[in-house]
């Protein structure tokens, strides 16, 4: 199943693949989503994206690499090191995070280090460790 990012976000009870309201503020806006962990699904083992948007709206415990997106939705899990171009969290990330841009969005959680050339976190965010901006060796991937 493939959708189209393209406006707000809604109830994830009927898969809408909308993240944010302003385009602006991300590059995951027009990208197609690829890959998709659905709600009830549990995946363990390491995950290389492919290029283009991954959704994970259920759990993942393993280690997530790549070069696309990934948005991990309200109800998403990730227990795990990321290493991937641009990250949106709106649900639960418990690893490392090395990437060139993170939005934390209100609703989102992350636990674990990060490097990242750009930050986002919105009010009612929670975010615990240590962070490097900007700093040679946080490209992802």
């Amino acid at each position: 199943m493939m959708g189209y990012y393209d406006g707000d976000i809604l109830s994830h009870s009927r898969y809408n693949y909308s993240m944010l309201g302003r385009k602006k503020e991300t590059e995951l806006n027009s990208q197609e989503v690829r890959t998709i962990v659905g709600p009830g699904c549990l995946f363990e083992g390491n995950l290389t994206l492919p290029e283009g948007l991954t959704r994970i709206d259920g759990e993942v415990v393993g280690n997530i690499k790549g070069n696309g997106g990934l948005i991990i939705g309200e109800n998403g899990f990730v227990r795990g090191d990321l290493n991937v171009e641009n990250v949106v969290v709106y649900g639960k990330v418990c690893g490392n995070i090395k990437a060139r841009s993170l939005e934390i969005r209100a609703s989102g959680r992350v636990e674990g280090d990060i490097h990242v050339q750009e930050l986002i976190v919105e009010r009612g965010a929670i975010y615990n460790g240590k962070c490097s901006m900007g700093v040679e060796g946080s490209e992802a991937v």
